[in-house]
């Protein structure tokens, strides 16, 4: 699919990188004729990097600090000014037309906001998380001095989901535009999920943060010394890590799988799925919590495995996945209220299957084509100085 402009795409890392927002934008950018797209990006952090050769754009990664050295937060700002620097005379050398400036840190955004400055070509803004309302001490006042700059700047503002898009507008009368991560794998057919033998087998997948920590902790709770129950990490994080963080169990395993498929694969041979989020963290604002959406979610969809979420009753997720059907919710902190959800999804087919079914219906809002039609009417809209509406 061609892109209407030339868009040169500021990103935290190189998109060959198999955790978080690199795979939201390496998902995105596949739909797209890769002439048409230069990214401007730090190098993958090697612990979860892909093969980077395989890129069919061109990828400009300027000097960074390694991401094993300690105070990553000061290293990657300190290099925005180079990286701007580089990005300036790269988008010239590229002749590019719009920047889509990524968000999930603040490096990346600063690094986008100055080129566009610098160039004067127009801002696209992508928000993956909420940026100001979940920054402390230095990164606060630096977020309340960027993020205002970056709104007035914008020509369109691109959140992640609807949670996010009702937030800003509650709180600050902006019409941003939803464009969620997308899916490029073909949607497979139904396949009536079983529990395979006497073990249950419960997956997840993703990196472990303080947004998982909680709801983690308490599913060990709640399988207990429960036998039957066998426990599949899928994630970066060594068997090590895990035990530091207080979330390996007895029956645990832990591997990394890169490649989508394969993942996918692997959520397969899984009898659950579990989808943890945060009730409380001491890192991230509630209104962080509130609004966020796995990106997991797409590779347990397509696994066709039924999936138990953990998460608050008034964060969006909880929302999403109650109004389509398309997981179970349990909305109950607490270990019992865990182990009651997993006995209802180990002993009810017929919920397994109505699970399945359903989630593979809300699947198809995420199609790729889908959600890339949409970012080529907001460039081709941003290009032509097109301004986002306030109340």
């Amino acid at each position: 699919m061609a892109l209407p402009t030339k868009t040169f795409v500021v990103a935290p890392a190189a998109p060959a990188q198999a955790t978080g927002t690199n795979i939201i934008l390496r998902r995105l950018l596949a739909n797209f004729d890769p002439r048409d797209i230069v990214v401007l990006a730090r190098r993958p952090d090697r612990r979860s990097a892909l093969d980077s050769t395989g890129l069919p754009y061109p990828v400009i990664m300027p000097p960074s600090a390694p991401r094993t050295w300690r105070g990553q937060r000061y290293w990657s700002l300190l290099a925005s000014l180079p990286a701007a620097c580089i990005g300036q005379a790269a988008a010239k050398r590229h002749a590019a037309s719009v920047i889509l400036g990524m968000f999930p840190d603040e490096a990346s955004l600063l690094t986008a906001y100055m080129v566009h400055r610098w160039t004067g070509l127009p801002l696209v803004a992508y928000f993956c998380d909420l940026y100001m309302e979940d920054r402390r001490g230095w990164q606060a006042r630096l977020a309340r001095w960027l993020q205002p700059r970056v709104f007035r700047a914008a020509a369109r503002i691109l959140v992640m989901n609807e949670g996010m898009r009702d937030y800003y507008w509650s709180k600050y009368g902006l019409d941003a535009v939803c464009l969620p991560a997308c899916i490029n794998t073909a949607i497979p057919t139904l396949k009536p999920p079983t529990i395979g033998g006497p073990q249950c087998i419960v997956g997840y997948s993703g990196n472990i943060n303080t947004t998982r920590v909680g709801s983690l902790r308490a599913l060990l709770a709640a399988i207990g010394d429960d036998r039957t129950i066998v426990l599949r990490y899928f994630t970066p994080q060594t068997p090590d890590d895990l035990r530091r963080l207080g979330v390996w169990h007895a029956s645990a395993s832990a591997e990394f799988v890169g490649d989508e498929e394969d993942l996918i694969r692997r959520l397969a041979a899984c009898d659950i799925l579990f989808l943890p989020l945060a009730f409380e963290s001491e890192e991230h604002h509630r209104d962080q919590l509130a609004t966020s959406f796995a990106t997991k979610s797409f590779e347990y969809f397509l696994s066709r495995k039924p999936i138990l979420l953990h998460a608050p009753a008034d964060s969006f997720i909880a929302r999403f996945y109650r109004e389509r059907g398309c997981g179970l919710v349990v909305d109950d902190p607490s270990p019992a209220a865990l182990a009651v959800g997993l006995k209802r999804l180990r002993d009810d087919d017929v919920l397994r299957s109505s699970l399945v079914v359903r989630a593979l219906e809300a699947t198809r809002e995420f199609e790729g084509p889908v959600v890339a039609r949409r970012l080529i009417d907001h460039l081709k809209s941003a290009a032509g100085a097109g301004k986002r509406v306030r109340r």
